[in-house]
């Protein structure tokens, strides 16, 4: 099966075609805030060097978050509209998912937690535990104050965000607990391989939308140009 997966939950994109578990093709980009056009050119540059044409493809794969709500708007409606003339299926992994596979495998643990800045001081967290193929989560989504978050014992803690609280999660996690110490972002060819790895499970896609932890707040006037997710304290 010809897989095209996508993740922009971070400031670090990244997309990749895979013939089922075997890696085709990749690209890696910044993305910011002023920027967010690297996702077609890439796709553009991966199907020119591999001779293949968007019919070929048989599932599309995106990251649905937590992270960067434009980014991952950006992403969910390329993979649709990609999809929409061929029908072909969408689906979803979490981010945070892809996130705990890569550190299971770099720290050769069981159990990781995954957290991320959800700004306003908070933190969303979440502990996935690894099986054969995939990550299983444990416990939902979490969003606590960042003088509240703990780790427990036998968790590995990684995160995409370690520039903005890398100094803060050193101070809260205890000494018994292994931290990664830069920042771990997650992989297209990772979320691809995820992906069918669910499927075999006979696991659902997560919703195609993007996970959004806050609830919404509306701008008032004067804040109109701050936009919906950056007031409900998301990065974008």
């Amino acid at each position: 099966m010809l897989i095209l997966s996508i993740d922009q939950s971070t400031e670090t994109g990244s997309a990749a075609i895979l013939d089922d578990q075997r890696l085709v093709a990749e690209r890696h980009w910044a993305d910011t805030r002023l920027s967010r056009q690297q996702l077609f050119p890439s796709l553009k540059a991966m199907l020119m060097e591999t001779g293949l044409e968007l019919g070929a493809i048989q599932l599309y794969v995106v990251g649905v978050g937590p992270g960067s709500y434009s980014g991952l708007r950006v992403a969910l409606a390329a993979a649709r509209a990609m999809a929409l003339a061929g029908k072909t299926p969408v689906y979803g992994v979490t981010s945070a998912e892809t996130l705990a596979w890569q550190a299971a495998e770099a720290a050769r643990a069981a159990r990781v937690r995954i957290v991320g800045d959800a700004r306003r001081d908070q933190w969303w967290t979440r502990c996935f535990r690894k099986c054969d193929v995939c990550m299983s989560p444990v416990g939902d989504w979490a969003l606590v104050h960042s003088s509240a978050f703990r780790a427990g014992d036998g968790e590995v803690v990684a995160t995409s965000d370690w520039a903005r609280i890398g100094a803060l999660l050193q101070a809260a996690v205890p000494p018994a607990v292994t931290l990664i110490a830069r920042a771990f972002l997650p992989d297209a060819a990772t979320l691809g391989r995820l992906a069918i790895a669910r499927l075999t499970q006979g696991l659902a896609s997560e919703p195609l939308t993007p996970i959004y932890l806050h609830p919404a707040v509306h701008a008032k006037s004067g804040d109109a140009k701050t936009g919906g997710c950056q007031a409900a304290g998301l990065p974008v």
